[in-house]
């Protein structure tokens, strides 16, 4: 179909390749809400891949700043309506040949496939005459541009057209007449006889008032199946107009496949594309930030301001705004992150796990600022729940996660555990968090730890990161994650001033103090 035309440009990476394959979701999704992300994002676009290609981050620099550069391109209005307007047509296209493929007459089969057709040719001539009109900068769509351009002028899409203008000017041009009498249908060419129509409008004018009434045309059902009446009328017109449906069955057995498979492609693709930039879109409305990450070979790597992306939308929903944090890694390359219960711990864990997910997708991220590594795999242990069906411990099936995470990880992976050490005993944890933190210093990955244990923050190469609480108000979290010393006791202390329950104060109540 494509005429010998350049090699098929790629919205997801500089050089054509195959689709990323068909994969199951990465185990980390769960633990940072991808998997609900992915749900709302293509759930309701099934057929196109989508997912294979949410699933699937890349490690390569050129691909993703490809990618960013294509994001771009498809923010500036015209360009996202342009492609809007492709995926309507497009899904009118393959809504007229699914009936086609359904129909039971052949000449419901046929019109159909004309039908189909006609929205495959304007989808094409719009976005063409769009991308030339509205110039994009990316790579990407410059060089589907220059296909689209090349494509249209070529002798496959140059028949297409011709053969359906034929087809298409010959029924818009039949005329005849329809005559029902006693039980009896008859159809017979045009010769100049009278429009009933009119005569009976003509008749009942002076009833109409000022303004005639009009009446629309009734609208064909939008199913494949025909009455035996319709059947008869569609067959005899046949016989009654030889050439015009011939001109359709030439058509159809000379355009069985209609579409150009790059610019099914370039569908899917920019689908990709758009569904995320309208998922952020209500966000930065409400003057949530999103940048697109510079890509970095080593550390220091950060972001500023960046958000859980799954519960700002939902926030959102509700009327309110995610609290924006930030990481560093630079030569600390682990994150200890302490403080109390309920002080948006394991959001600011998940918030770290998405954004270097999205950023190795090529897409903007929640953020003001971020520079980040791509990393080799993404490597998470979250609590999950006790399985009363498994032979092995809660603590046994944590270590063999956690042996896994270890064996896996490089100096390029992102490893992000929450709470790891929940299951053991005080003096368990602290051998079992030490061992696991050298590990993963030996190794040099990035690293995010959750934990209650605050001496872990205070290990050498370690960054304290501290959810903070009101100090007015020690039980008001304000969900701030910053570097600061772990201070647990602290909030313990500040607590128990706050609810009468020191040492000194229940000495006193109880009647021993001073």
């Amino acid at each position: 179909m494509n005429d010998g035309l350049a090699v098929t440009p790629s919205l997801l990476q500089p050089a054509h390749g195959p689709w990323p394959p068909q994969r199951e979701q990465p185990s980390y999704f769960r633990d940072f809400l991808l998997d609900e992300l992915e749900s709302v994002l293509f759930g309701s676009q099934a057929g196109f891949g989508l997912e294979r290609v949410f699933r699937s981050p890349l490690a390569d620099t050129s691909a993703v700043e490809h990618r960013q550069s294509v994001a771009r391109d498809l923010e500036r209005e015209p360009l996202a309506q342009s492609f809007r307007t492709l995926f309507q047509w497009m899904e009118a296209m393959r809504a007229r040949l699914d009936r086609s493929r359904r129909a039971s007459h052949p000449w419901q089969r046929r019109l159909f496939h004309l039908q189909g057709a006609d929205a495959y040719l304007r989808a094409v001539e719009e976005l063409a005459a769009d991308l030339a009109k509205h110039p994009p900068e990316s790579v990407g769509l410059r060089r589907y541009g220059e296909y689209l351009e090349a494509y249209t002028r070529g002798l496959a899409f140059s028949q297409l057209r011709q053969d359906w203008q034929k087809a298409h000017s010959a029924l818009v041009g039949l005329r005849y007449t329809f005559r029902v009498h006693e039980g009896r249908l008859a159809l017979r060419a045009y010769e100049g006889e009278p429009d009933y129509g009119r005569l009976v409008v003509e008749t009942f004018r002076p009833f109409f008032g000022p303004e005639p009434p009009t009446w629309k045309d009734p609208t064909p059902s939008h199913g494949p199946w025909l009455n035996h009446v319709e059947e008869w009328v569609l067959d005899h017109l046949a016989l009654l107009f030889p050439e015009a449906f011939r001109l359709v069955e030439a058509f159809c057995d000379a355009h069985a496949e209609i579409a150009d498979p790059a610019l099914v492609q370039l569908e899917a693709e920019a689908r990709f594309f758009l569904t995320y930039l309208e998922f952020v879109a209500p966000m930065r409305s409400a003057g949530l930030r999103f940048v697109y990450p510079e890509v970095a070979e080593e550390p220091p790597c950060f972001a500023e301001e960046a958000f859980d992306l799954v519960l700002g939308a939902k926030l959102l929903g509700e009327g309110g705004l995610p609290v924006g944090n930030g990481f560093r890694f630079d030569s600390a390359r682990v994150l200890v992150v302490t403080g109390p219960n309920q002080g948006g711990k394991t959001t600011y864990a998940r918030m770290i796990g998405q954004v270097h997910h999205l950023a190795a997708l090529g897409l903007p991220v929640p953020g003001s600022a971020a520079r980040l590594l791509l990393p080799d795999a993404i490597l998470s242990h979250f609590e999950a729940r006790e399985n009363p069906e498994e032979l092995k411990s809660k603590l046994e099936e944590d270590l063999l996660r956690l042996r896994d995470v270890l064996e896996r990880a490089t100096d390029r992976s992102l490893v992000v555990l929450n709470e790891p050490f929940a299951s053991a005993t005080l003096l368990d944890a602290r051998l079992i968090g030490g061992f696991v933190l050298d590990e993963i210093q030996l190794k040099r990955a990035l690293a995010v730890v959750v934990t209650f244990l605050d001496e872990f923050a205070r290990l050498p190469g370690m960054r304290s990161m501290v959810a903070e609480v009101d100090p007015s108000d020690p039980a008001r979290r304000t969900f701030r994650v910053r570097e600061r010393p772990a201070d647990g006791k602290a909030y313990a202390l500040a607590l128990a001033k706050k609810h009468g329950l020191t040492y000194d104060a229940l000495l006193r109540r109880l009647g021993g103090g001073g």
